[in-house]
């Protein structure tokens, strides 16, 4: 943007801006869209908008109007991943137990943590190699590989937030008696004394 479209600094941050407040707004949504469309739909329409907002990044060439497209498209795109986003790690955090939530933060944050940077490796490699216009084409090309994901497995079905795991509680497994697993033996019998009092009876 700041080279091939020679957009100047202050147009290079709003619209930077917009698109962090497009990312806002997706968050914001999604619970609302979730709960009205279901998390499965809704997650499959944003994975489906997202490569078609690198349309005007691609075709735009230096100019006001340009600018607005790119930042309209960049407030569509951060809203849609931020909408997914927040959807499917509530998903994910629902249906995972609660001793194995810190395994799953700490799996997901290390895929994602190790991504990023070979993927800026791979962009400036490409984008040097190839250019920058085909390059941002790759990378749009890459945008349709979690929208597939995603279709092929059962959560473009899902309508409802799913259930979270029964587990059982320490506290009222300890307020629970143990069985015990042996015979049960009876109480010994209470002895009745029958004697008979022999002074009512007249005896010596």
């Amino acid at each position: 943007m700041l080279r091939s479209l020679a957009m100047g600094a202050t147009a290079f941050g709003v619209v930077l801006g917009i698109g962090a407040l497009g990312a806002a707004a997706g968050a914001l949504a999604a619970p609302s869209l979730a709960a009205r469309y279901g998390p499965g739909p809704m997650m499959l329409a944003a994975l489906a908008i997202t490569p078609l907002t690198q349309i005007p990044l691609l075709l735009a060439s230096p100019g006001l109007v340009w600018q607005f497209a790119i930042g309209g498209a960049l407030f569509l795109q951060l809203a849609c991943a931020a909408a997914a986003g927040t959807t499917q790690r509530t998903i994910r955090q629902v249906v995972t137990a609660d001793g194995m939530q810190a395994r799953m933060q700490a799996v997901s944050t290390w895929l994602t943590s190790v991504a990023r940077p070979v993927a800026a490796l791979l962009a400036g490699g490409l984008g040097t190699w190839i250019g920058v216009r085909p390059t941002l084409v790759a990378g749009a090309c890459l945008l349709l590989v979690p929208l597939v994901v995603l279709y092929r497995s059962p959560l473009r079905s899902l309508l409802d937030m799913p259930g979270s795991p029964a587990v059982a509680s320490p506290s009222a497994e300890a307020a629970t008696p143990p069985t015990p697993s042996g015979p049960t033996v009876p109480h010994p019998a209470v002895a009745v004394d029958v004697r008979h009092d022999r002074s009512l009876e007249g005896g010596p």
